[in-house]
């Protein structure tokens, strides 16, 4: 769940936040974790952790290290360790992971595909 002891652990080490009063639109990449609140319109890429708050939106596709979904995501996720939906959570796009724990009411339509997933594969593909 989003309020255990892995996710504050994130919460501590996350370097960049999108407030929910923010707009972005375009492709976000970032070396550390990231919280968004607000709303991205594009591709967001992170090789720590990826926290989408319940006030976030994403239209787009994502990848980190790890990914905590409490907002909406609208596009692919792809994460090299464990990703969370929250029952507030909606994710509507396919799934590549290599653990999945969705909470009673949260929306998941798509496929996953639950395997080992090697970031630095993930960046070779991306250039």
């Amino acid at each position: 769940m989003l309020g255990s002891k892995k996710t504050a652990n994130v919460n501590a080490k996350i370097g960049s936040i999108i407030g929910a009063d923010m707009l972005v639109e375009g492709t976000i990449t970032s070396e550390e974790a990231i919280r968004i609140d607000g709303r991205v319109k594009g591709d967001v890429s992170s090789q720590g952790a990826l926290v989408i708050g319940a006030s976030g939106k994403v239209l787009g596709n994502i990848k980190g290290a790890d990914i905590m979904v409490a907002g909406i995501v609208e596009g692919d996720l792809t994460s090299a360790g464990r990703t969370e939906v929250a029952s507030t959570g909606s994710i509507r796009g396919n799934i590549q992971t290599k653990s999945l724990i969705v909470d009673e009411n949260a929306i998941f339509q798509g496929q996953c595909n639950m395997n080992s997933v090697d970031m630095k594969l993930i960046e070779e593909i991306e250039e």
